[in-house]
Protein backbone atom coordinates (compact mmCIF):
# COMPACT_ATOMS: atom_id res chain seq x y z
CA UNK A 1 0.00 0.00 0.00
CA UNK A 2 2.34 2.58 0.44
CA UNK A 3 3.99 1.67 -2.57
CA UNK A 4 1.18 2.37 -4.10
CA UNK A 5 0.58 5.81 -2.87
CA UNK A 6 3.78 6.48 -3.77
CA UNK A 7 3.85 5.76 -7.28
CA UNK A 8 -0.06 5.44 -8.18
CA UNK A 9 -2.72 6.48 -5.85
CA UNK A 10 -5.28 5.48 -7.96
CA UNK A 11 -4.67 1.64 -7.04
CA UNK A 12 -3.98 1.82 -3.41
CA UNK A 13 -7.44 1.30 -0.87
CA UNK A 14 -9.39 4.33 -0.17
CA UNK A 15 -8.40 6.16 2.32
CA UNK A 16 -11.24 4.80 5.32
CA UNK A 17 -10.72 1.21 3.89
CA UNK A 18 -6.95 1.51 4.29
CA UNK A 19 -7.06 3.24 7.90
CA UNK A 20 -9.65 0.52 8.73
CA UNK A 21 -7.26 -2.07 8.05
CA UNK A 22 -4.35 -0.13 9.36
CA UNK A 23 -6.48 0.17 12.38
CA UNK A 24 -7.04 -3.60 12.98
CA UNK A 25 -3.50 -4.33 12.54
CA UNK A 26 -2.30 -1.75 15.30
CA UNK A 27 -5.23 -2.78 17.41
CA UNK A 28 -2.96 -6.80 18.21
CA UNK A 29 0.10 -4.86 17.33
CA UNK A 30 0.56 -1.20 18.63
CA UNK A 31 4.37 -1.61 18.09
CA UNK A 32 4.01 -1.93 14.62
CA UNK A 33 5.74 1.24 13.86
CA UNK A 34 5.45 0.52 9.77
CA UNK A 35 1.83 0.44 10.20
CA UNK A 36 1.91 3.90 11.77
CA UNK A 37 3.99 5.31 9.21
CA UNK A 38 1.55 3.87 6.44
CA UNK A 39 -1.32 5.87 8.39
CA UNK A 40 0.64 8.59 8.50
CA UNK A 41 0.98 8.80 4.41
CA UNK A 42 -2.78 7.63 4.17
CA UNK A 43 -3.37 10.80 6.38
CA UNK A 44 -1.62 13.14 4.34
CA UNK A 45 -3.59 11.89 1.16
CA UNK A 46 -6.78 13.44 3.26
CA UNK A 47 -5.12 16.31 4.52
CA UNK A 48 -5.97 15.33 8.46
CA UNK A 49 -2.88 17.41 9.92
CA UNK A 50 -3.82 15.95 13.51
CA UNK A 51 -3.94 12.26 12.40
CA UNK A 52 -1.06 12.18 10.25
CA UNK A 53 1.16 14.42 13.27
CA UNK A 54 -0.07 11.65 15.08
CA UNK A 55 0.89 8.59 13.28
CA UNK A 56 4.81 10.67 12.63
CA UNK A 57 5.30 10.65 16.09
CA UNK A 58 4.01 6.84 16.79
CA UNK A 59 6.11 5.83 14.11
CA UNK A 60 9.46 7.34 15.29
CA UNK A 61 8.51 6.58 18.79
CA UNK A 62 7.89 3.07 17.76
CA UNK A 63 11.13 2.82 15.79
CA UNK A 64 12.65 3.98 18.69
CA UNK A 65 11.18 1.61 21.23
CA UNK A 66 11.35 -1.27 19.13
CA UNK A 67 15.16 -0.71 18.64
CA UNK A 68 14.92 -1.52 14.82
CA UNK A 69 16.82 1.91 13.97
CA UNK A 70 20.30 1.37 16.50
CA UNK A 71 20.39 -2.32 15.50
CA UNK A 72 21.21 -1.16 11.82
CA UNK A 73 22.94 1.52 12.29
CA UNK A 74 25.32 1.05 14.98
CA UNK A 75 25.05 3.57 18.26
CA UNK A 76 24.02 6.52 16.89
CA UNK A 77 20.57 5.12 15.83
CA UNK A 78 18.43 6.65 18.37
CA UNK A 79 19.71 9.71 17.76
CA UNK A 80 19.49 9.62 13.79
CA UNK A 81 15.94 8.59 14.39
CA UNK A 82 15.66 11.70 15.99
CA UNK A 83 16.89 13.81 14.06
CA UNK A 84 14.74 12.65 10.96
CA UNK A 85 11.86 12.74 13.28
CA UNK A 86 12.23 16.57 13.99
CA UNK A 87 12.84 16.91 10.21
CA UNK A 88 10.13 14.92 9.15
CA UNK A 89 8.12 17.46 11.33
CA UNK A 90 8.80 19.90 9.87
CA UNK A 91 8.14 18.95 6.10
CA UNK A 92 5.13 18.02 7.38
CA UNK A 93 4.24 21.43 9.36
CA UNK A 94 5.59 22.78 6.28
CA UNK A 95 2.83 20.88 3.60
CA UNK A 96 0.37 22.48 5.82
CA UNK A 97 1.14 25.71 5.56
CA UNK A 98 2.65 25.95 9.70
CA UNK A 99 5.82 27.85 9.04
CA UNK A 100 6.37 28.82 12.09
CA UNK A 101 6.11 25.41 13.43
CA UNK A 102 7.95 23.97 10.43
CA UNK A 103 10.95 26.48 10.96
CA UNK A 104 11.35 25.40 14.55
CA UNK A 105 11.15 21.82 14.32
CA UNK A 106 13.78 22.01 11.43
CA UNK A 107 15.68 24.25 13.73
CA UNK A 108 15.96 20.99 16.23
CA UNK A 109 16.78 18.85 13.45
CA UNK A 110 19.71 21.22 12.27
CA UNK A 111 20.84 21.43 16.24
CA UNK A 112 20.84 17.53 16.70
CA UNK A 113 22.29 16.98 13.12
CA UNK A 114 25.57 19.26 14.06
CA UNK A 115 25.49 17.03 17.05
CA UNK A 116 26.15 14.11 15.44
CA UNK A 117 27.92 15.29 12.31
CA UNK A 118 25.57 13.96 10.02
CA UNK A 119 26.14 15.89 6.92
CA UNK A 120 23.59 13.80 4.77
CA UNK A 121 20.88 15.07 7.08
CA UNK A 122 22.14 18.83 7.47
CA UNK A 123 21.55 19.11 3.62
CA UNK A 124 17.55 17.72 4.03
CA UNK A 125 17.48 20.37 6.59
CA UNK A 126 19.55 22.78 4.58
CA UNK A 127 16.92 21.87 1.98
CA UNK A 128 13.82 22.35 3.52
CA UNK A 129 15.49 25.68 5.31
CA UNK A 130 15.39 26.97 1.32
CA UNK A 131 11.72 25.71 0.89
CA UNK A 132 10.67 27.67 4.52
CA UNK A 133 12.29 30.99 2.83
CA UNK A 134 10.90 30.35 -0.37
CA UNK A 135 7.51 29.73 1.36
CA UNK A 136 8.35 32.89 3.64
CA UNK A 137 10.48 35.25 1.71
CA UNK A 138 12.34 35.45 -1.76
CA UNK A 139 15.64 34.24 -1.25
CA UNK A 140 18.63 32.52 -3.92
CA UNK A 141 21.35 32.41 -1.40
CA UNK A 142 20.06 28.82 0.37
CA UNK A 143 19.58 28.08 -2.82
CA UNK A 144 22.82 28.30 -4.27
CA UNK A 145 24.54 27.52 -0.84
CA UNK A 146 22.53 24.16 -1.06
CA UNK A 147 23.86 23.00 -4.21
CA UNK A 148 27.09 24.00 -3.57
CA UNK A 149 27.30 21.60 -0.41
CA UNK A 150 25.26 19.01 -2.01
CA UNK A 151 27.93 18.69 -4.83
CA UNK A 152 30.69 18.45 -2.31
CA UNK A 153 29.02 15.69 -0.61
CA UNK A 154 28.18 13.99 -3.45
CA UNK A 155 24.34 14.39 -3.34
CA UNK A 156 21.54 15.05 -5.96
Amino acid sequence: QASLLKNDETKALTPASLQKELNNLLKFNPDFAEAHYLSYLNSLRVQDVFSSTHSLLHYFDRLILTGAESKSNGDEGYGRSLRYAALNLAALHCRFGHYQQAELALQEAIRIAQESNDHVCLQHCLSWLYILEQKMFDSCVLLEHSVNKSLHFGLP
